[in-house]
C-alpha cells in the first residue's frame, strides 16, 4: 500500500493514487491492442462528457510478456494512475473456432444437446431473458437458417425440372446449388448477429461440461501469479481485476485459484469487477464444480469486494442475477457482501439514438459498459478503473438492485 502516513494529505475522498488493474476480455480473438485502443478513444469521450481529464498512452509488455498501457486522472486537485495489464487468452480462442458451416451446425447441435439434457436450459428459464437469448438464440436463428436455405433450394429445384424440363439429376444438382449458396449467404447477417460465433463461445464452455480445459487451466494459473505478484509489489493502493463476458468467470476464477494458494495479507487492498457476466452458462452445467467453489470462495472473501454490473438493454448477459447464489445451495447468506449487483442502466444512461441505433447489434451493445455513457450515473468505466476511489470505497455501501434474482436455481448446486 503506497497511502499509509501520506493518507491525510490526500484530497477528501481519495483513497487511491496508484492502481494495478487486471483486464480479463470474453471469448474474443482479436487480443488485447483492440481493448486499448476502446479504451483511449471511449475514455476520451468519456472525460470529454464527465469534465474530468483522463490521458491514456502506452507501456512496455510486463515480464511476463502481457500487453500493458497507463491512465492518468485528473479532476482538480484530485490526481490518480492506473496501470493495465491484459490478461490474454485469445490465443486459445482462435484455435478453438471452426470457422466452416458443417462444424459450426455440429457444434450447435451437439452443444444444444447438452444445455438441454442436464436441465441448464430449463433452470435458465427461472432467470431473466437474457440466457433465453444468450442460449436458445443461435439454436433458434441457425434452424430458421437451415429452413429458409431448404426452401430456396427445393423451389431452385423444382423449377429447373418443372418449367424449364431439365433432367432430374440436374434439377437436384441445381436446388443443392441453391440450398449451398444460401447457407452461405447467412454470412451477411452474421456481421450483424454473430450467431456463429456465440456457438463457437458456447461451445467451448460446454465442451466438457463445464470443467476448464487444460490449456485454460494454466492460463488462469498464470493469472492468479500476475495478482499475486501485484500484490506483493507494494506499488499499489489497489489491485483491480476486471473480467467482461465469459471473461467474468475467468476473472473470479483467477481470483479464487490466488486466495487458495496464497491469501491476502494486512494492507492488500485486492478488488474484483465484472461486466455484463453471462456466468450461468457454465456454472450451470453438470461438471463445473471448480467454477462453483470459486465463485463461492470470492463471495464469502470478507477482504475482497466483488461488483457485479449488468443491464436489462444487454440480451447477452444475465441481467441483475447473482451468479453466486442461483447455483449455491443455500441461495445467498444473510451476512454476504459478495457480489453488489448492480445495473448499468442503458435506457436512463445512453442517448435513446444509440438505443435504437444499436438494438440489434448485441455484441455492442455488450460492450457498452467499455464505452462511453452520454448521462453516467453510478456505474462509470473510466471513472472506477483510473479515478481516485477504490471500488470498495466506491460501493460497498450500496445494496444490490431491488430486483435482483437470487434464487437457487442450478440443476446442480454448491453445497457450501
Amino acid at each position: 500500500m503506497l497511502l499509509g502516513s501520506s493518507e491525510a494529505l490526500l484530497p477528501d475522498g481519495q483513497d487511491v493514487v496508484r492502481r494495478k488493474v487486471f483486464y480479463v476480455s470474453g471469448f474474443d480473438p482479436l487480443g488485447p491492442r483492440r481493448y486499448r485502443e476502446l479504451y483511449r478513444s471511449e475514455g476520451a469521450e468519456q472525460s470529454r462528457i464527465s469534465g474530468y481529464d483522463l490521458n491514456v498512452s502506452r507501456l512496455p509488455r510486463s515480464l511476463a510478456g502481457n500487453y500493458q498501457w497507463h491512465a492518468v486522472h485528473q479532476d482538480g486537485n484530485s490526481r490518480s494512475e492506473a496501470d493495465f495489464e491484459f490478461l490474454g487468452w485469445d490465443d486459445i480462442v482462435r484455435t478453438s473456432i471452426r470457422p466452416s458451416l458443417i462444424r459450426v451446425y455440429i457444434l450447435m447441435f451437439r452443444t444444444l444437446w447438452i444445455y438441454l439434457s442436464s436441465g441448464a436450459i430449463h433452470a435458465m428459464r427461472r432467470l431473466r431473458r437474457g440466457p433465453l437469448i444468450a442460449g436458445l438464440g443461435p439454436a433458434v436463428l441457425m434452424t430458421f437458417y437451415l429452413v429458409y436455405a431448404a426452401m430456396i433450394g427445393t423451389a431452385a429445384g423444382l423449377a429447373l425440372t418443372g418449367p424449364l424440363g431439365v433432367p432430374l439429376a440436374v434439377g437436384l444438382c441445381g436446388g443443392l446449388g441453391a440450398f449451398i449458396l444460401a447457407m452461405y449467404g447467412t454470412f451477411f447477417f452474421e456481421e450483424q448477429m454473430m450467431i456463429y460465433f456465440m456457438v463457437n463461445d458456447l461451445a467451448y464452455s460446454a465442451k466438457e461440461g463445464g470443467r476448464y480445459p487444460e490449456p485454460l487451466c494454466r492460463r488462469l494459473d498464470e493469472f492468479a501469479d500476475r495478482i499475486g505478484e501485484a500484490l506483493d509489489s507494494g506499488e499499489y493502493d489497489e489491485v483491480l481485476v476486471v473480467g467482461h463476458s465469459s471473461g467474468a468467470q475467468l476473472a473470479i476464477s483467477a481470483v479464487s485459484r490466488f486466495l487458495e494458494r496464497e491469501g491476502l495479507h494486512n494492507g492488500d487492498r485486492l478488488n474484483v469487477l465484472t461486466l455484463g457476466q453471462s456466468i450461468a452458462m457454465s456454472s450451470f452445467l453438470p461438471e463445473a464444480h471448480q467454477l462453483r467453489a470459486d465463485l463461492a470462495r470470492v463471495a464469502d472473501e470478507p477482504r475482497v469486494f466483488w461488483l457485479d454490473v449488468t443491464a436489462p438493454g444487454d440480451g447477452a448477459c444475465f441481467a441483475l442475477t447473482d451468479p453466486v447464489a442461483n447455483c449455491r445451495e443455500h441461495g445467498r447468506p444473510i451476512q454476504t457482501l459478495n457480489p453488489v449487483v448492480v445495473s448499468a442502466a442503458f435506457q436512463q444512461t445512453m442517448e435513446p439514438g444509440d438505443l435504437k441505433r444499436y438494438r440489434w447489434r448485441l455484441l455492442r451493445m455488450h460492450f457498452q459498459y467499455l464505452c462511453a455513457f452520454a448521462a453516467p450515473k453510478a456505474f462509470d468505466y473510466f471513472l472506477i478503473t483510473a479515478g481516485p476511489q477504490s471500488l470498495s470505497a466506491r460501493f460497498s455501501r450500496r445494496e444490490c438492485s431491488p430486483s435482483t434474482v437470487y434464487d437457487p436455481v442450478s440443476p446442480v448446486l454448491h453445497p457450501g
